[in-house]
């Protein structure tokens, strides 16, 4: 027989007894099976109350005046406690509600809760929701420092998380910052910058720099990425968002710059690229240290802007060849520019895999 379904959320009376679900359970001990029938009530265990007629009638049938007494006060006890019980159930529901959207970064791994609520509070490592609120404004607070978009507090917490659960499951090497700055400058890996399988191979690469890089899916109204330090190691996490691989390239490359030039700062991404009248200094000099590796600079990204607005015609084929990068690096720029993003090539990219 398959084992029931977790419930979302418990409703903690049904781990009480009823008055009549204690009396059933002094018949039983008892060895008296037909309790029902002796006092005339069906379905007894669902009874919350009993008349006193019913008790008297109770403790002539056992013998025990002791007993109606017992279960007078045992009524009483859970009928005054029944408001408590059922608000403090309402607002679990309603937390459940709040928080159910972070059910898929639970990857299966966190079971053992006494309902899926409980197994959330796992997740995030807390013992009541409170400090997953606390700590997601927290968070909501810095990323509104860094950002002039809307977060989603929730899912911003929840997608961090993921990212430090995911961390500290890597076996890292101590950081080593001329390892990570000697793979960057061989270039080795544009050979591989079409190629989806090898972007997702990079956490392994990456390990042995004593980096650990990390890919969360995205969650709406979050992040592209975001760096911290964890034990005076950079922790990089990516998330998927907008499904493109060359948006995940250039996110990588941006959090390198940060971990180069902003050791133990920690920065969440909600946005990248954006013109350099939004970015303040630290974010002009990781999109610096990005261009200058992917792009061979700034100047193709300045050009589809200006040609854009001048109403000049464009092709990813003749930007490579002008500013010899990669023709998917022109159509990257093409897209951001939205000049003909029907006919810009984009490759695909997701890590909802890893997660299912």
């Amino acid at each position: 027989m398959a084992a029931p379904e977790k419930t979302p959320v418990l409703n903690p009376l049904t781990l009480r007894n009823t008055v009549g679900g204690e009396l059933a359970d002094i018949f039983e001990a008892r060895g008296i099976e037909n309790f029902e029938e002796l006092i005339g009530i069906k379905e007894l265990r669902n009874k919350e109350r009993l008349s006193d007629k019913t008790l008297r009638k109770v403790s002539e049938i056992l013998g025990d005046s002791s007993i109606s007494k017992y279960l007078s006060d045992f009524q009483k006890d859970y009928l005054d406690e029944k408001p408590r019980y059922m608000a403090n159930y309402n607002q679990a529901k309603k937390t459940y509600t709040k928080l159910k959207k972070v059910l898929p970064l639970l990857r299966g791994e966190f079971t053992q809760g006494y309902d899926i609520l409980d197994d959330i509070l796992d997740f995030f490592g807390v013992d009541s929701e409170v400090e997953i609120f606390e700590t997601s404004e927290k968070q909501a607070a810095l990323f509104r420092t860094q950002n002039k978009i809307e977060v989603d507090p929730i899912n911003l917490h929840a997608w961090l998380r993921r990212g430090e659960l995911d961390f500290q499951a890597i076996n890292l090497s101590d950081y080593d910052e001329n390892r990570l700055m000697n793979w960057v400058e061989s270039r080795e890996w544009m050979a591989h910058i079409e190629d989806v399988d090898y972007f997702k191979s990079l956490p392994s690469v990456f390990s042995h720099f004593g980096v650990g890089l990390v890919f969360v899916p995205s969650l709406p109204k979050t992040v592209y990425g975001a760096i911290r330090w964890i034990g005076n190691k950079p922790l990089i996490q990516i998330s998927d968002r907008g499904h493109d691989l060359i948006s995940c390239w250039f996110t990588l490359f941006h959090e390198i710059g940060h971990a180069i030039k902003h050791k133990n700062v920690e920065i969440y991404e909600g946005e990248i690229n954006e013109s350099k009248t939004k970015q303040n200094t630290r974010e002009k000099e990781a999109n610096k240290f990005a261009n200058e590796y992917l792009f061979n600079g700034d100047n193709l990204r300045k050009a589809v802007f200006d040609r854009k607005r001048a109403g000049l015609a464009m092709s990813a084929k003749s930007l490579a060849e002008e500013f010899h990068v990669q023709p998917i690096f022109a159509s990257y720029w093409l897209l951001k520019a939205q000049y003909a993003p029907a006919f810009q090539r984009r490759i695909q990219i997701d890590f909802v895999s890893q997660y299912q």
